[in-house]
């Protein structure tokens, strides 16, 4: 008989959290800071985000495979894009994070396909602060307007068409897509040692 897997958050698995938490809001924050200084690279962060910070979330979720995990990482992800007003991309954060919880609690947290499909899906997170574009695109254009100049953000209005969410969320899965498997990938031998299948 197999020995019970002890599925509850400890203060150790908390701590570990926090940290992978804040390592995957900084990596967040420094991607969209270099893709922002152009409209196209800074439309396709959503893409280039998932890929970037697979590694990280599959490392996470392999160093605590605990329910709870990964929904305190949608939190914190949920409180820091949902700053200026963008209240939706808080509540689209915690949403994908319960979702991505029950992916990988399928496989008992355990099964790295489990896992990486777990992130394509929570990688939509990161295209949170675009559902201005939707509920209030320009409180969302004056928002840029204080970073870049004006026609800066003409070419934003210009590319983000209504429906345009549509290709960011595609964007967002498909870098996660990329970068869950990147991230199962490099962390082949760590997924195995501590027992990931």
């Amino acid at each position: 008989m197999s020995p019970k897997i002890n599925n509850k958050l400890k203060s150790k698995d908390l701590i570990v959290a926090g940290a992978f938490a804040a390592l995957y809001v900084i990596l967040l924050f420094v991607v969209v800071s270099v893709l922002g200084f152009m409209v196209v690279t800074y439309l396709a962060a959503p893409f280039v985000m998932g890929i970037v910070l697979g590694p990280v979330y599959m490392l996470y979720v392999t160093k605590v495979p605990k329910r709870g995990a990964i929904m305190i990482l949608a939190v914190l992800v949920a409180l820091v894009t949902s700053m200026g007003g963008a209240w939706m991309a808080g509540v689209w954060s915690v949403f994908l994070g319960l979702a991505a919880e029950l992916i990988a609690g399928i496989g008992k947290y355990r099964s790295r396909k489990l896992l990486a499909s777990s992130y394509a899906v929570f990688a939509c997170s990161n295209m949170g602060p675009f559902w201005l574009l939707v509920f209030a695109k320009q409180a969302f254009l004056d928002a840029c307007l204080a970073y870049y100049n004006q026609e800066y953000v003409t070419q934003i209005d210009a590319m983000t068409p209504p429906g345009f969410i549509v290709v960011l969320i595609i964007l967002a899965f498909a870098g996660g897509i990329i970068g869950g498997i990147l991230g199962s990938k490099l962390l082949k031998k760590h997924f195995v040692k501590a027992g990931v299948v």
